[in-house]
């Protein structure tokens, strides 16, 4: 895209203001959070941009459902809040020091973080994992998990994400994530998150998610099938880390080799289950 491609520039001050302007422009509309994007990937044909800096979405709050987060709220903004630092001993925290660089998360929204669907995308990975929970806007408003809208991504870009939740977590609720890359700002070439609910040193159950493979985050349930009434021991972690090898849907790309992917995933699904089997252990 170039500056020239684009006719009208909006700041509506309302949800609806902004979905009647998105819903009247049709695909030549594009919405703005905080502008990564369409910096960087807005086709051609987008001839209006509808930024949505005005609208209420920027808070950050703790519920008795969850830890609400607007999707205006920037990853930096995230990075910095001390509620987001308590989550789940400070996993979202670990995630996103290690999403692209500050002046990017400066710029970058949560609800953008989603809506890209970047299938590098961390945040997605992590919030798969934890069950997001994800509010958006199309003429009305509606709370979907983020595991279904990815699922159904291909209109995300005509919905309004207006808030993430993250659920309460019990008490015997534990999270890791794990990123590889060649530079501390570079692209990821694989993520993996886990998230597993632990009675004593026995696993009930779990969420297990991979990204960057090169698709989208997206569940491993032979290992969730697998780890389900399992102690979390070495024999239980290697096993899981022979199914990530083995069930680990994995292809070439420019970042790294189908091969090179599938012993990061070993690597990655075995971290992130000793660091678990650690915190149940302390």
């Amino acid at each position: 895209m170039t500056v020239t491609s684009v006719q009208t520039y909006q700041r509506p001050s309302s949800i609806e203001e902004a979905w009647s302007l998105l819903n009247d422009g049709g695909k030549s509309a594009k919405l703005v959070g905080g502008g990564v994007d369409v910096a960087l990937f807005a086709p051609p044909e987008i001839l209006t941009l509808i930024d949505l800096a005005l609208l209420p979405t920027r808070s950050i709050e703790l519920r008795s459902d969850g830890l609400a987060i607007g999707a205006g709220v920037t990853l930096t903004d995230l990075l910095e809040s001390p509620l987001a630092a308590a989550y789940l001993d400070g996993v979202v925290v670990t995630m996103l020091r290690q999403v692209a660089a500050p002046l990017l998360r400066n710029a970058a929204t949560v609800g953008g973080a989603l809506a890209s669907t970047h299938p590098w995308s961390d945040v997605i990975t992590l919030f798969l994992a934890l069950d997001a929970q994800v509010t958006q806007y199309s003429g009305q408003l509606q709370t979907s998990s983020l595991e279904n809208l990815m699922e159904q991504r291909g209109t995300i870009d005509r919905t309004i994400i207006t808030e993430v939740l993250l659920p309460i977590p019990a008490d015997d609720v534990y999270a890791s994530f794990e990123k590889f890359v060649r530079t501390g700002f570079d692209i990821g070439m694989l993520n993996c998150a886990c998230r597993l609910t632990m009675n004593g040193d026995r696993c009930e159950s779990g969420r297990i998610v991979f990204g960057g493979t090169p698709d989208i985050g997206h569940r491993l349930e032979a290992i969730e099938r697998a780890l389900a009434g399992a102690r979390l021991d070495d024999a239980t972690i290697d096993s899981a880390a022979q199914l990530a090898r083995q069930a680990l849907a994995l292809r070439d790309d420019v970042r790294a080799s189908a091969e090179y992917r599938r012993v990061l995933a070993v690597a990655g699904i075995r971290r992130c289950l000793m660091r678990i089997a650690q915190r149940v252990g302390e």
